[in-house]
């Protein structure tokens, strides 16, 4: 059986002193992907790439982590024609702590400055069956309102949300990095395969 193509976005930074910009991904993500069963493509942030986007036959999109989520930058831009792109053409979506928080205000959410969720651990309170009771954390924002159609699959016991899943759309955020990890989580990979459906 061929292994499935998961497209992943990058970071997009601007470095004054060298007056360039970079895109950039922790490698870790990478191994984490090929761990799960997939093939990653790495998307450049350049809009002139979506036309490839749309010719290529992607089985997923993952949003990665890092950067903000402003509307100025040309990732955010790109993200948002992968969202509608995702949307029309039914491909599922794992969002990862930027891209969870991208998801979110695309459905019209909203986000809010969040205190003690940098370099931490949190116990979850779990919605769904399945799922981890422990995560790492690195976001300075968490939602204060969730995008329509979404629900809640998960929620620190300080009350922020850590995973949404779409009611309607493949789409899953998580606000962890479960590349972040000295040993990858197995119980994360199993509900990888399962949503980009690998069996």
């Amino acid at each position: 059986m061929n292994k499935k193509i998961i497209a992943v976005t990058m970071r997009y930074d601007y470095f004054y002193n060298r007056k360039e910009i970079r895109n950039g991904i922790d490698f870790n993500l990478v191994n984490w992907i090929y761990k799960c069963g997939f093939i990653p493509h790495l998307i450049p942030n350049d809009l002139r790439y979506f036309d490839i986007i749309k010719k290529k036959k992607f089985h997923g999109f993952i949003l990665s982590g890092g950067n903000d989520t402003s509307l100025k930058k040309t990732r955010t831009i790109l993200e948002n024609k992968i969202l509608n792109f995702s949307k029309k053409n039914k491909i599922p979506v794992l969002g990862i702590c930027h891209g969870m928080q991208m998801m979110n205000k695309f459905e019209g959410g909203n986000l809010k400055s969040v205190k003690n969720h940098v370099n931490k651990y949190h116990k979850l309170k779990n919605y769904i069956h399945g799922y981890p009771n422990k995560v790492n954390s690195f976001h300075d924002y968490s939602i204060s309102k969730l995008g329509k159609n979404f629900k809640i699959v998960s929620k620190s016991y300080d009350g922020e949300i850590k995973a949404i899943s779409h009611k309607y759309n493949k789409w899953l955020g998580w606000m962890w990095h479960p590349e972040r990890e000295k040993k990858f989580n197995k119980v994360l990979i199993k509900i990888a395969k399962s949503f980009f459906s690998i069996k």
